[in-house]
């Protein structure tokens, strides 16, 4: 005979075997008992955790010769012939190999014949979101009224992809995943039954690589026994496990911690080809360690043993709960471009890990508050602060300073004031020249706090007598005041010819959408200042909506526009809006216009 697998082997065959599914159970059984049976149901949940097994289950305990009962026997001819997959009236469809809208048409000529030998005829669709949309509308009708003879169970990991339309025509049970304590129950179980004497921890470290998948621990038991025989041990669950395994976990995360990059990717080097299985380990790790913080290390949603939930909790504290959570979050974004990029998992995981090495990357966001507040705290006591945002005044002015140069003592001469040294003297305005053979630099501006200003002297003539400059008042920083309070004081309006167009046009927009938010955005999208004479400013208008026209070629828009150019530009202006879109091309150019003035040309558009 054959090997069977042990997830095939110690598949259950009756309600009280199902593994940790008390709900969907519970809810099936009193539905037979109460004479409530519905004509479809909906298994769904993820993978291994029994929605196939549930479904064979309730279509025994319907047909069984003893019932409907709510445990099916197990021993008549309908619960054995469903046990061997003999029973003809329980159908089994895979979906994801019979999607078609033809196949569903044989289904429903089928519908209508009475069961052969059993109570109902039993469809179970598995991974019945592969059916195509029009597979599922040409089942609507029968699934909604169906003979009553027949009974529909689906089974599916991925409830969210079947249609509204299916899922309101039938009673949804959704099954979980397992804890690792029971699946861990259920593998000494079944290791008892095969006689295998395993070291302790094994089944706790199968568990914890399952991450609630009964069927998969089962079938990493099979691995564990085809590996080291019939006494493994932990260290053959970890080499089994490769880098899904809590010690390669462990790895990664300690050198993230250390924010070592060396030691990230050196970590990283056993996981070849396995990427996605790492990532998976180091999510469900993380968001242990996170519910750990929140709910406490005895939670009933931390589903580890007490070791590894001490050990989860314990990087928790260290990490903190925003930090874990900018953890998880890029990892989540990271598992799904994997998905997008397979090819290149291996570089993107590497390039989300070093990213998580950096400083600023790890720190909460709480933390940088602080210490965005405790170096303005710091620049306000000791020094000048930085220059108030715009159109805000500042309640810390630093005194301005100048360059003292020193004096230089001169005598006075009837030619003019000579220097004692040899050196040139910079003389201050109204000074004499300096001699052609020592040509003296520029002078200072005469904004400049000189030391040296030329003085009648008592023969006529001017000189110049050194005079101190006096020291700076010290200025004292105080801490600026929140800006809530803080007065706000209008921009003075700059100087003729020191504002570019681009500028004042952005000015302009800004202070329309303060007054009128869909003025300025019609403006904004629309207009352009392209010309600005001596009376006039020229805007051009383009991509105009409907309705754009009426808004903005009127004189109230020109009123709001004009006070605000005069005063940047520091001159009366009157705006004159030009529709870009009607007018000839060559007058779109306003270089092109220039030139034409210039040389007395005309501008003709050739086609």
């Amino acid at each position: 005979m054959s090997y069977l697998v042990l997830a095939r082997k110690y598949r259950p065959r009756t309600f009280a075997e199902v593994c940790a599914q008390e709900v969907a159970v519970r809810t099936l059984q009193n539905a037979i008992q109460e004479g409530r049976i519905g004509h479809a149901y909906l298994l769904c949940g993820p993978r291994g955790t029994g929605k196939t097994t549930t479904a064979r289950i309730f279509a025994k305990a319907l047909n069984c010769e003893r019932g409907p009962t709510p445990e099916p026997c197990g021993v008549c001819e309908r619960c054995t012939s469903t046990d061997s997959g003999a029973e003809i009236d329980i159908i089994e469809i895979d979906a994801a190999s019979n999607r078609g809208i033809d196949d569903v048409r044989i289904l429903r000529d089928e519908v209508a014949y009475a069961p052969l030998k059993a109570r109902f005829k039993v469809y179970i669709v598995d991974e019945v979101h592969m059916l195509t949309t029009q597979a599922f509308n040409a089942l609507l009708k029968t699934l909604e009224e169906p003979p009553s003879h027949v009974k529909f169970v689906f089974a599916t990991t991925e409830a969210e992809k079947v249609p509204e339309t299916i899922r309101s025509r039938c009673q949804i049970l959704k099954l979980t995943l397992l804890t690792e304590e029971k699946i861990a129950s259920r593998l000494t179980h079944v290791l008892g039954e095969e006689h295998i004497q395993v070291a302790p921890g094994v089944v706790e470290e199968v568990a914890q690589l399952a991450r609630g998948s009964l069927r998969d621990a089962l079938s990493i038991t099979d691995q564990l026994l085809a590996l080291s025989g019939s006494n493994p041990t932990v260290e053959d669950v970890r080499r089994l496990a490769g880098a899904g395994g809590p010690e390669r976990v462990e790895a990664v995360l300690g050198a993230l911690e250390k924010r070592d990059k060396a030691e990230v990717l050196g970590a990283l080097a056993q996981a070849d080809g396995s990427e996605a299985v790492l990532l998976d380990a180091l999510l469900e790790h993380l968001r242990g360690a996170l519910v750990a913080l929140h709910c406490g290390e005895r939670s009933q949603l931390f589903q580890t043993e007490a070791s590894e939930q001490e050990r989860r909790l314990a990087r928790a504290q260290r990490l903190g709960s925003e930090r874990l959570e900018l953890w998880l979050f890029e990892l989540v974004g990271t598992r799904a471009r994997m998905q997008e990029l397979p090819t290149h998992a291996r570089l993107l995981l590497e390039l989300t890990l070093l990213d998580l090495c950096r400083m600023d990357a790890a720190i909460p966001l709480a933390e940088l508050c602080e210490r965005l507040a405790a170096l303005e705290e710091r620049l306000a006591r000791g020094g000048p602060a930085t220059a108030a945002p715009s159109g805000v005044a500042s309640s810390v002015r630093p005194a301005p300073t100048m360059p003292a140069t020193p004096a230089t003592p001169v005598r006075s001469t009837a030619g003019g004031a000579t220097p004692l040294s040899s050196a040139p003297v910079n003389s201050g305005p109204g000074g004499p020249a300096a001699s052609a053979s020592a040509p003296a630099p520029a002078s200072p501006p005469s904004a400049s706090p000189s030391v040296a200003r030329p003085l009648p002297s008592p023969q006529g003539a001017s000189a110049t007598v050194p005079r101190p400059v006096p020291a700076p008042a010290p200025t004292v920083a105080t801490k600026p005041p929140p800006l809530a309070t803080r007065e706000l004081r209008p921009v003075a309006p700059p100087r003729a010819g020191t504002v570019s167009n681009a500028g004042a046009w952005a000015t302009l927009v800004a202070e329309l959408r303060a007054a009128d938010p869909a003025l300025g955005e019609a403006l904004g999208r629309t207009g352009k200042l392209v010309d600005v004479g001596s009376t006039s400013a020229r805007v051009h208008l383009t991509k105009l909506r409907d309705g754009d026209r009426e808004r903005l070629l009127t004189d109230a828009t020109r009123a709001a526009c004009e006070p605000v150019l005069t005063r940047l530009f520091g001159r009366a202006l009157r705006v004159v809006f030009e529709d870009a879109t009607q007018r000839p091309p060559g007058e779109r150019d306003a270089f092109t216009r220039s030139v034409a003035e210039l040389f007395g040309g005309n501008i003709e558009d050739n086609a």
